[in-house]
């Protein structure tokens, strides 16, 4: 299968981010992936298709790192990283089964990633070994020539070497600059911080008023005090009287706003140390770390689940803080592999439209395995269906369904009725005996056609005018239509419509020239 064309999202040319050259993989012989050319572009929302055993979750591993290609080559953003362990690719996935870890809750979960990975140190060793690549694979190439001198094999191994060198030495350099980065931020935001406190606790400190309302409010506390300690038989009812009033005039004593605006300085000096440890490592600090689950938390619907522990979810729940746990840290790439099967039907459809809005929202590409036919057609930008390890079409949800390029892609998404015929003329197709008005043209006179009809696509017509006739054999109630089952010269056909048909009786199907679908006739994988 060549690779697809470029192609617009959203209104601009998308970007290649992900590329699948000639890639293959076998297991103890059995090839599971077949030559398999894809490009994935930024931002776009990916559907690999098929059914068990097709290669589309082999596929996925390989994009993620679990699993290497036998041949081919990954390239991510114009830079092979087929050999990057899974945690050093811009990628995160989710399973089908979660994977979450049960000792922690959804915080912990969901906080995993940011505190065991650091993304920016991993992005820049990629971006820096990039530079290098093409000297240091020039450099193995010319070592795998058997006409070299000692001397120039010295020399090459020296330069390759050096570059090892030279990206530790860059990638240093390029930490240096964005610690010094991290810590000016720091300092700027906290330096905004205290001087806001500093001004609140100066006009604090400048009224009259404030030590006023401190001492009142001790003297009113000293009269209610001494009042019920000297009435001992209704010291209850005068405790129970003055109750509220005592708790108001112990908090402005205590917790007055003068303490309140220290104490608050105080957390800020403690931030501040935590937020200077983590710009010299380039990690997220514990608060940085809280604001992102709140955020994420509130993109999967799940605010206020912080402290939840994962036994006590629901299965779609747990998917979310799976899928959050995913997304928090941002990687350029989500692969989802099968991520709502576990789920109940109307839950899976509800999830459905809320991660297609959640991809939106995000930005990131997503790139989803299902063998879930309208599971694809709901959510994809593109669908890419997959067969026996190699790809079959590429297209639209809108192209995949409505243009099949053959037998398997037809039957395989939504019904068909596949019908062997003829082309007999211009925009004219002969099949059960009867020639019909079609809108395909790039087929040869006298060539032999697989002709496709969806059963959405049949009108029942009265039997006179009708070139198709014939006996309904059972009739299903769908909800939405009624599925029925028609016999015509023998063969069974399926049609959906709105109104119910009587077993037994005969009944007329017509249909439209723009409903007929002409394929070419091939040895194809089916």
């Amino acid at each position: 299968m060549g690779i697809m064309p470029a192609k617009f999202l959203g209104g601009y040319m998308a970007r290649k981010i992900i590329e699948l050259k000639n890639i293959s993989k076998s297991f103890d012989g059995v090839k599971a992936v077949d030559n398999l050319n894809l490009y994935i572009n930024e931002n776009e929302f990916i559907t690999l298709l098929g059914p068990s055993g097709c290669g589309k979750t082999t596929t996925l591993r390989m994009i993620g790192g679990f699993e290497k290609p036998d041949v081919g080559d990954i390239i991510f953003n114009g830079f092979k990283i087929n050999d990057l362990q899974p945690y050093e690719r811009p990628v995160n996935t989710v399973f089908q089964r979660y994977a979450l870890f049960p000792h922690l809750n959804v915080s912990g979960n969901i906080a995993f990633g940011l505190k065991n990975y650091n993304r920016i140190l991993q992005e820049i060793k990629v971006s820096v070994k990039k530079e290098f690549e093409n000297e240091k694979l020039n450099c193995e190439e010319k070592l795998k020539k058997f006409d070299l001198s000692t001397e120039e094999k010295k020399e090459i191994k020296s330069r390759l070497k050096d570059i090892k060198n030279e990206i530790k030495i860059k990638v240093n350099e390029i930490k240096k600059e964005l610690i010094l980065k991290e810590l000016d931020k720091v300092e700027i935001r906290y330096e905004k911080h205290f001087a806001s406190i500093d001004e609140k606790i100066k006009k604090l400190l400048e009224g009259d008023n404030y030590y006023k309302n401190i001492e009142n409010a001790k003297s009113r506390l000293a009269e209610i005090d001494v009042m019920i300690n000297e009435n001992v038989k209704n010291k209850s009812k005068l405790e129970n009287r003055y109750r509220d009033e005592i708790f108001e005039l112990r908090l402005i004593i205590s917790e007055n706003e003068l303490k309140k605006l220290e104490k608050k300085k105080n957390e800020y000096e403690v931030r501040k140390a935590f937020e200077i440890k983590s710009a010299y490592s380039l990690m997220p600090s514990k608060y940085a770390i809280e604001e992102a689950i709140a955020e994420v938390l509130q993109l999967v619907k799940l605010e206020g689940f912080e402290k939840r522990k994962i036994d006590s979810l629901s299965g779609g729940q747990m998917q979310r803080v799976a899928i959050a746990r995913a997304i928090v840290n941002k990687p350029k790439i989500l692969l989802l592999d099968e991520p709502l099967a576990a789920l109940d039907l109307k839950l899976r459809q509800n999830m459905q439209y809320e991660l297609k809005e959640m991809q939106r929202d995000l930005g990131i590409t997503f790139i989803y395995v299902t063998h879930d036919q309208e599971e694809a057609l709901t959510m994809s930008d593109t669908i890419v269906v997959m067969n026996e390890g190699e790809i079959i079409q590429i297209g639209t949800p809108e192209d995949i369904y409505n243009e099949p390029k053959n037998r398997f892609v037809a039957s395989f998404i939504g019904e068909s009725n596949i019908i062997r015929g003829q082309y007999v003329g211009e925009k004219q197709v002969k099949f059960m005996n009867a020639v019909f008005e079609c809108v395909d043209t790039n087929f040869k006179i006298g060539e032999v056609c697989d002709v496709v009809i969806r059963p959405e696509d049949f009108d029942i017509v009265a039997i006179g005018g009708a070139k198709l006739v014939g006996k309904v054999d059972a009739v299903v109630f769908k909800g939405v239509h009624f599925e029925i089952c028609v016999i015509i010269q023998g063969k069974e056909f399926v049609v959906h419509d709105y109104r119910i048909a009587i077993v037994g009786e005969e009944i007329g199907l017509s249909v439209d020239p723009d409903e007929i679908h002409l394929m070419k006739v091939r040895n194809e994988k089916s």
